[in-house]
């Protein structure tokens, strides 16, 4: 099988464009990239540690980094648990695993956050598998599916 490559975490919900994105004001020194979530630190935005808990938004950009707190901000998405957000998965896609409740994990290589199979922080939720040019069919790794976050993993729900 093919092996795809990390992409994005990106908005499938016409409903998120409709929202639109806010402007953020991030902590110290941030550098994530466009997809990534993003959480609550003294009232500045910053990108999530490993095996986040809970999660606020998803950045709509990359991260341009500044000294100090509140000297940079970011576009982003608004996480609430009735939207469908597409998301690369590490692993290759079985149907068991519809339905099933997987953690989020960021790339080291690339900087991109994915879904593990293998995480068992159950962030988000697979709802059906996607394939797309870019990576592949469903059957091979790294494939695209639309997630939903779990309420009990989205901050301020």
């Amino acid at each position: 099988m093919a092996v795809g490559f990390y992409e994005p975490i990106l908005p499938h919900s016409a409903t998120i464009y409709q929202r639109g994105t806010v402007n953020l004001p991030l902590k110290a020194s941030q550098t994530f990239k466009k997809g990534a979530p993003l959480v609550s630190n003294g009232g500045y935005y910053e990108e999530a540690g490993a095996a986040p808990s809970t999660v606020a938004y998803i950045a709509a950009d990359n991260a341009t980094s500044h000294a100090s707190d509140g000297g940079a901000f970011c576009p982003a998405w608004p996480v609430t648990d009735d939207d469908l957000w597409i998301a690369s998965f590490e692993d290759a896609f079985a149907i068991a695993d519809n339905g099933g409740n997987f953690g989020l994990v960021k790339d080291t290589t690339s900087g991109f956050w994915f879904v593990d199979e293998g995480d068992t922080a159950d962030q988000v939720v697979l709802v059906r598998p996607v394939e797309t040019p870019s990576l592949g069919a469903v059957g091979d790794t790294k494939y695209r599916g639309l997630i939903k976050f779990q309420a009990g993993n989205i901050a301020g729900y």
